[in-house]
């Protein structure tokens, strides 16, 4: 049984590893595929989709088949579907992201984006069209704008192999293990694998910060840090390590045995196995009725019979207390898959922090103290002794208190930011009112500027320009991340006229978002605790509750109901919503609509 926790704990880590290295990688897979988070909300789901495909079966088939082999499969199935993932990475060639092109001249001084001899020269386009750009016209409909399908097939294929590892693993520890001992082991089990996520969030940091090309570009020339909304991470790097991780998790399962003495009845197997001298017939205890893998269809049609399948489908559903608890389990995985999806998205919309910091602190801080809840919670039970309805009070009282700390985030505001023409008008000048030049102004009408190109500037006003054409800076100094922007028509610094001011790459900073920071992140440390010491007493309330016979079953219906109803939509309606907070959607190298650029950070909260 020990040897079986410690091969159960590590798929736990296995699978909470690679699960939350990708849902870290959701706004790096947005910004590489130019994808919306609707589209982002549909991959993401394609993992409940896999889930579902096989859960209810392989829970309802239970201790009928060899569990510790069908959950080796299992981790195969999620190793081949990481490295799935990973092989749009090597068919796209490499990520170009929206940047303005500038001329440089002999000298040190680079003529800027805003140029009136280009734009008088050429009225349908403008300094920023790349020659790329122009020669690759309507090349948004070739094959590269469907490989995130790999992606979603590569997600779908980890769904179907996590499938049996909860349930049967699970089911497994509780038929083998003493019933004053089920919880604690159970829930030791989930809370080590909660380290998965953790370390899962720490890489998805880690490769984050390298930016996607790693060792085909060069760094210094990029112009952009991870800072900036068109940052793409190394998201691939971490996915063969996912599929490394999941492979080795298979291992140990190939050599368990199909079943095990229940713990504690060792001494008494020991004595009844000694041979009573004189008599030569050793009888050995009945073996439980096994079902091979060639016995999967014969099963298939079982489970499918009114005699078997529909009594224990009405003995669960007519159990008042299950139908609560799967109602529970809906409600929360709707809450916290949408929480978790867009969570790193939403810091760094709101707070001017990068993804990379976001995840990581996801990792060291709210991930460890919910661990140290889910652990928690197990210990009372086992120290306390509670029964089925004192685990009911302790997890009603949990849940309380953490839904009155979510009333504080209200209280977590942050300004939008400005971008002239967008959000703010420009300084003192008045807009052009037809509706296709909204981004222009009297300053750049002359620059023939791009108006759906995204390559933000920080003026010396704390204003941000969508350009530095928008800007209407007429000279540049520097290249790559140092390049700065002279004689801005559109910028009215502080101490200097119009025109006279510079910009720098980059949006402007909000300093008030950045100090709102450390108390939302404090805040969700204490709902992340609460509402995990509440979790494993909501757990073992199921298992509590149902007949032995159907333990196995109750879990994988409890999984079925939260993914199916909870898992599965949330990301998509989640995303869809974050979309229509969009102000600003990013283009494609060869057009049509990418990733967002800007939200309206207010509607977003």
């Amino acid at each position: 049984l020990q040897i079986f926790l410690a091969a159960l704990a590590f798929s736990f880590f296995a699978k909470g590893f690679s699960g939350s290295y990708m849902k870290s990688m959701s706004s790096q897979i947005e910004r590489r595929f130019e994808i919306s988070s609707s589209i982002v909300g549909i991959i993401d789901g394609s993992f409940e989709i896999g889930n579902l495909m096989v859960m209810v079966l392989v829970s309802y088939l239970g201790p009928r088949v060899h569990r510790p082999k069908v959950i080796a499969v299992g981790c195969l199935i999620m190793s081949l579907g990481a490295f799935l993932s990973v092989v749009p990475q090597f068919l796209m060639g490499r990520y170009n992201y929206e940047r303005i092109t500038v001329t440089v001249d002999n000298s040190s001084t680079s003529v800027s984006a805003c140029s009136p001899a280009w734009s008088e020269g050429h009225p349908d386009t403008d300094a920023t069209e790349t020659p790329s750009a122009m020669k690759n016209f309507g090349c948004e409909k070739t094959t590269n704008s469907y490989l995130w399908l790999f992606v979603l097939m590569g997600n779908l294929l980890r769904g179907i192999g996590e499938a049996p590892v909860m349930p049967l693993g699970v089911s497994y520890i509780d038929d083998f293990s003493k019933e004053e001992n089920s919880a604690f082991y159970i829930g030791l089990v989930r809370s080590s694998g909660m380290f998965g996520p953790t370390l899962g969030f720490l890489l998805g940091s880690f490769c984050a910060s390298l930016w996607v090309d790693i060792g085909i570009v060069d760094v210094d020339a990029i112009s952009i840090n991870p800072k900036d909304t068109r940052w793409v991470g190394a998201w691939w790097l971490g996915l063969l390590i996912c599929g490394v991780v999941n492979f080795i998790a298979s291992l140990p399962f190939w050599f368990l045995p199909y079943s095990l003495p229940k713990e504690g009845d060792n001494e008494k197997l020991k004595i009844s196995h000694l041979p009573v001298q004189g008599d030569h017939c050793k009888t050995d205890p009945p073996a439980q009725p096994q079902l091979r893998f060639s016995e999967a269809v014969k099963v298939y049609s079982i489970y499918f019979s009114i005699t078997d399948f529909f009594p224990a489908l009405n003995k669960l559903f007519g159990n008042p207390i299950f139908l609560v608890f799967i109602f529970l389990t809906i409600l929360q995985y709707n809450s916290l898959v949408g929480l978790i999806t867009y969570e790193t998205k939403f810091m760094e919309q709101q707070f001017n922090v990068s993804v990379a910091r976001a995840i990581f602190l996801i990792g060291v801080i709210l991930l460890p103290v919910t661990i140290l809840g889910m652990f928690l919670g197990g210990f009372l039970i086992k120290k306390f002794r509670l029964h089925i309805t004192e685990m009911a009070k302790f997890a009603c009282i949990t849940f309380i208190v953490a839904y009155l700390l979510n009333l504080l985030y209200f209280t977590c505001s942050c300004d939008v930011l400005q971008v002239a023409g967008l959000t703010v008008p420009y300084s003192g000048l008045k807009h052009l009112s037809s509706f296709k030049t909204s981004f222009m102004a009297s300053c750049n009408t002359d620059c023939g500027c791009k108006l759906d190109h995204w390559d933000p500037v920080c003026g010396d006003n704390g204003i941000t320009y969508m350009t530095a054409c928008f800007a209407g800076c007429k000279s540049s100094t520097g290249m790559g991340k140092n390049m700065v922007f002279h004689n801005c028509s559109c910028v009215e610094g502080q101490g200097h006229g119009l025109g006279n001011s510079s910009a720098v790459l980059g949006q402007c900073q909000r300093e008030s978002c950045t100090k709102a920071f450390p108390y939302f992140l404090a805040l969700q440390t204490a709902c992340a605790f609460i509402l995990a010491l509440g979790g494993t007493p909501t757990y073992m309330i199921m298992f509590r509750s149902v007949s032995p016979d159907l333990k196995s079953f109750a879990v994988g219906l409890e999984t079925l109901g939260g993914r199916i109803l909870g898992g599965l939509p949330a990301p998509i309606y989640f995303g869809a919503l974050i979309d229509e907070t969009c102000l600003k959607w990013g283009t494609k190298n060869c057009g049509g609509s990418g990733s967002c650029r800007v939200y309206d950070t207010k509607a977003f909260r």
